[in-house]
């Protein structure tokens, strides 16, 4: 059986699933509409998690709440992009989007070419 290009192309992409474990790995990922540096992941262009240290030698993932029910839906798929980071992340340390904002955090969309948090 041969493959078309398509097909070929499709096989060889990753999942969501697999970029957010890549992700929570600290591992730089990408599939179609959602990537991660190792640091931060994006669906499309909005942040929707990151790897934050805390000043002590430790860090949290947050994940932010760009749902319908978190009050800042994007799309169908950036709330189907968190609802699945959400299930690797403990719920304490999903936010809603207005507190992360109040906190100097989750800038609402960001260039693919956008550096790390320390450059904003």
């Amino acid at each position: 059986m041969s493959f078309t290009n398509n097909q070929q192309k499709r096989s060889n992409q990753q999942t969501d699933d697999q970029v957010i474990k890549s992700f929570m790995s600290q591992q730089a990922d990408s599939a179609r509409t959602l990537r991660t540096d190792g640091q931060s992941l994006w669906s499309f262009d909005t942040r929707i998690a990151e790897h934050i240290a805390d000043g002590d030698g430790q860090g949290a993932t947050i994940v932010y709440d760009y749902t319908y029910g978190g009050g800042h839906y994007v799309s169908q798929t950036t709330s189907n992009h968190v609802r699945l980071t959400k299930k690797e992340v403990p719920r304490p340390n999903w936010m809603n989007v207005d507190e992360a904002k109040e906190h100097g955090l989750c800038p609402l969309v960001e260039s693919r070419h956008d550096a790390s948090r320390n450059s904003q």
